[in-house]
């Protein structure tokens, strides 16, 4: 059954991240990885080329679902779409500023989480240029 009478939230953020493009590219790519700088995410695994199973905690109940990859563009962008449990979507780019610097854009559709969709995109964001420029991982 669609989602058709679900409020659809969307959220924008961008982030400069002091590391050449390819880098910066690569780190995001590695999807496995993505749980150390989106906090809800808890595992994700590949099934194939471009599906993906994830468990996540994201009101203190673990959920399971697969995402799918629908578009990658080496060094310039990545997006996906989940229809596990609802609706998420999202595109991450890639934009190069200088040699050692990119822009990176995160925007995610979704039916989760209204109020505070905005921010947690930007704290991912934040997260991962820590990951990136220092190493940090989140937990």
């Amino acid at each position: 059954m669609e989602p058709a009478l679900t409020a659809m939230n969307a959220a924008r953020h961008l982030v400069v991240v002091k590391a050449s493009v390819d880098r910066v590219y690569e780190q995001w790519s590695r999807l496995e990885d993505l749980p150390k700088f989106v906090t809800p995410l808890r595992k994700v695994q590949r099934i194939d080329e471009t599906h993906f199973s994830y468990t996540w905690h994201p009101d203190g109940s673990n959920q399971k679902g697969v995402f799918h990859i629908i578009l990658q563009v080496p060094g310039r962008r990545i997006a996906w779409r989940s229809m596990s449990n609802g609706f998420m979507s999202g595109v991450v780019s890639f934009e190069p500023r200088s040699q050692e610097e990119t822009e990176v854009t995160l925007k995610i559709r979704s039916i989760f989480d209204p109020p505070s969709l905005s921010q947690r995109v930007e704290e991912y964001l934040g997260n991962f240029k820590r990951l990136v420029e220092n190493g940090d991982t989140i937990g």
